[in-house]
């Protein structure tokens, strides 16, 4: 078989190995790829599989050697340690996995988080606190949610009314609220202005375009034992 590894150099028995880093890894060709060894967390996650999709080749199966500071997909997923991965390569025993949806928002990809709530606001303050103790980790993203409670409990009555404003977080898939979505299959919002600043998957993005619209756009198969 054959593997790309980003962001990490993996030798295995038997099998082809390319190890890269991102931005290798966008000039390589995936039509004879088994699979893509991303280690880092759900915004490199995000790009990569982003890429596979827009550039119309071959998709090939995904594992994720979780490195972030939150890991959703490794958490939604229950994935297991690279290493258990790793092992059952080497042990040629066949690698099962699971789907995870991949949604469309203007020009941009996301796979379980988009929105320009708190969210976006959240995710601004911890990027600001990305530094000393906290600079790895996840505690930067609770110091930031203590931080920013009382303005979530201020505002959010005012945020669910306005049509300008959305949220999706489909890790739940219970259901939509206003303009809380966890449930989507297709949603187009007037933001009213062109030059909006959008959370996706813990990414902040300058969307140059009024109009959001977001769609079920594809799928890809995540590695999870």
């Amino acid at each position: 078989m054959k593997f790309i590894a980003i962001n990490t150099q993996l030798k295995l028995n038997n099998h082809d190995v390319t190890s890269v880093s991102e931005s290798q890894f966008y000039d390589l060709p995936l039509n004879n790829i088994d699979y893509i060894i991303i280690s880092g967390g759900d915004g490199l996650v995000r790009r990569i599989i982003e890429y596979i999709i827009f550039s119309g080749q071959h998709k090939p199966k995904i594992i994720i050697d979780a490195q972030g500071s939150f890991n959703v997909i490794a958490k939604k997923h229950f994935l297991p340690k690279i290493s258990k991965i790793i092992d059952k390569i080497e042990a040629g025993e066949i690698l099962k996995t699971k789907t995870q949806a991949v949604y469309k928002l203007n020009n941009y990809i996301f796979l379980f988080s988009a929105g320009n709530m708190f969210d976006a606001l959240h995710i601004h303050l911890s990027e600001i606190l990305r530094v000393g103790f906290l600079k790895k980790g996840p505690y930067k993203y609770l110091f930031s949610a203590l931080l920013i409670s009382p303005v979530v409990l201020l505002t959010t009555p005012f945020l669910l009314f306005s049509k300008k404003r959305f949220f999706v977080f489909t890790p739940f898939s219970i259901f939509n609220f206003r303009n809380f979505y966890t449930k989507i299959k297709h949603l187009k919002v007037d933001l009213e202005n062109p030059y909006n600043l959008i959370e996706i998957d813990g990414d902040l993005v300058i969307i140059k375009d009024s109009i959001i619209e977001i769609k079920l756009l594809d799928q890809v198969e995540i590695v999870y034992k």
